[in-house]
């Protein structure tokens, strides 16, 4: 009688997990199919409805016909011909301007002028000339002033720097004189006296030069 009951009893819970098994399976494919249904309608629409639409668009586009270009009519300037010379003219009906401008024209130009240097070549000749003989005064006065140093001044430990112009060709230096003291003395004294001094040594030209200078003292 239990072997009987045993038996039932495993029939019935086999049964019962067939079944769950079955249900599950059917509920699961049910889900899945409306998940495949819009797949396929999505990649028919892309497949075959998007390349037909560009077809009837790429035909239309073909058979439109391209614009007519208007050709512009090129104007072509008419050749005005000189009107002839009569042959017979005397010499007195030639207008005097026109003999005046052959002589002007068949008469040589003097090679001196277009030879001539520019003015501003000049200048520049003359301004490089003129820096570098006021950079030789310079020196002179320089070596001068080191060597014979106001002994007032060095006495007093004194020092300063002295502006002093002066016009310079070949007669000589005139008109030195100071345009900015330094505030001493002895040092202002001894600057124009340096220029009086040295001005035999300065550089030789035939040329007229204003020249402004600083003259420098300073005790080493």
């Amino acid at each position: 009688m239990k072997n009987k009951i045993g038996l039932v009893s495993g029939f019935m819970v086999s049964v019962f997990v067939h079944f769950g098994i079955l249900l599950f399976a059917f509920l699961f494919l049910k889900e899945q199919a409306p998940i495949q249904k819009e797949l396929f309608h999505s990649i028919s629409l892309n497949d075959y409805i998007v390349p037909q639409v560009e077809q009837k668009i790429e035909q239309s586009a073909a058979q439109i016909e391209p614009e007519k270009v208007i050709e512009k009519e090129q104007i072509v300037p008419k050749k005005v011909q000189p009107k002839p010379m009569p042959k017979n003219i005397k010499n007195s009906q030639i207008p005097k301007s026109s003999k005046a401008e052959q002589t002007a024209q068949n008469t040589p130009i003097n090679n001196a002028t277009n030879n001539a240097p520019p003015k501003e070549n000049l200048a520049q000749n003359l301004a490089k000339e003129q820096d570098k003989i006021a950079a030789q005064i310079y020196k002179i006065i320089s070596a001068y002033i080191i060597k014979n140093y106001p002994k007032d001044a060095l006495r007093r430990n004194q020092s300063g720097s002295v502006l002093v112009s002066f016009n310079y060709n070949s007669s000589g230096v005139s008109n030195a004189q100071i345009l900015q003291s330094s505030n001493i003395k002895s040092l202002d004294k001894a600057s124009l006296d340096a220029i009086e001094k040295t001005k035999h040594l300065f550089p030789k030209t035939n040329k007229n030069f204003a020249f402004t200078l600083p003259v420098r003292f300073a005790i080493k």
